[in-house]
């Protein structure tokens, strides 16, 4: 999804995940209302790369494994598909660092991959990441983009938002909102093309989904 801010694209996640309800229409996942579906049953199918990064005090494993039974088989995958796994193993405590302790002193780039990892622990099929490069330097964007493809391949819906147009290549689809509005939903190549002649600047600053 393209727009502008204010284009009502954070509006349009929140009811995607059923946080927000349709003031008119519907939005539906397998047919159903997004805020009908029971809450624990749909969580474990969503994996959701909010904004702001929370992490909290407990293992690394923990934070990924998002509170739950630990699988580390499931942990060490959802690592090694955001290019983390051998940057945990280098850690004194590995995966058993605590984020709450001073040796976790991590960088913006790596808390937003650890997210990330969180976020796609055993590959849910809906997956909708908020910036996820907002914090990412070049080896970052390499490792997101090897996780988007990864999780496509798995056969995960993944909607991306994003003011980095490197994004771009790696949709299938682009909807483009202004006030609200639909102003464009096609392929993603027919859309890129249908901007092009306006120099809409939706793909030089503005946000991907």
């Amino acid at each position: 999804i393209i727009g502008p801010s204010g284009a009502g694209k954070s509006s349009a996640i929140r009811g995607l995940l059923g946080l927000w309800p349709a003031s008119f229409g519907r939005l539906t996942i397998d047919g159903m209302d997004a805020t009908a579906w029971d809450r624990s049953a749909l969580g474990r199918q969503i994996g959701y790369l909010p904004q702001d990064i929370e992490l909290l005090g407990g293992s690394i494993a923990n934070n990924i494994a998002r509170f739950g039974e630990v699988d580390s088989e499931k942990v060490i995958r959802a690592a090694t598909d955001c290019g983390l796994h051998q940057f945990i193993l280098s850690l004194p405590n590995g995966y058993d660092t605590d984020l709450a302790s001073p040796q976790a002193n991590l960088s913006p780039g790596i808390r937003q991959r650890l997210a990330l990892a969180r976020a796609v622990y055993d590959r849910p099929r809906f997956v909708v990441l908020d910036e996820p490069n907002s914090n990412l330097d070049e080896r970052g964007e390499i490792a997101l983009s090897h996780t988007i493809k990864t999780l496509k391949a798995s056969g995960s819906t993944v909607v991306i938002v994003s003011h980095r147009k490197s994004i771009v290549p790696l949709a299938d689809y682009l909807l483009v909102l202004a006030e609200g509005r639909q102003v464009h939903f096609d392929t993603r190549d027919k859309v890129v093309a249908a901007l092009q002649p306006q120099q809409q600047p939706v793909l030089t600053g503005g946000d991907v989904h």
